[in-house]
């Protein structure tokens, strides 16, 4: 019998929010500058987790939600809020 399936979120982008994300995020000069370079590096990301037995869930991050979530919680809209902004989504998807 084969094991269980671990899920992982991944934050994934529209290509038309793409500006405006990277304005709001605070660790914008750590993803690429161009829509089509980032969508090639998650692809290539996303593909490495499922080769690795990962059932990956692509969940959308959009400018005004996330940055209303970030301005609740007083975090910085950083890659640590990306990556728990997604999880708590698919999370609440799972409950």
């Amino acid at each position: 019998m084969a094991a269980p399936s671990q899920a992982l979120a991944l934050p994934w982008y529209a290509r038309s929010d793409y500006p405006a994300l990277l304005g709001l995020f605070s660790d914008a000069n750590k993803l690429p500058t161009t829509y089509d370079a980032w969508l090639k590096r998650a692809e290539r990301i996303e593909w490495q987790f499922q080769k690795a037995g990962f059932v990956v869930s692509k969940t959308w991050i959009r400018p005004i939600p996330f940055a209303a979530w970030c301005d609740e919680r007083n975090i910085s809209p950083d890659r640590v809020a990306r990556l728990i902004f997604v999880n708590e989504a698919v999370r609440d998807l799972l409950v």
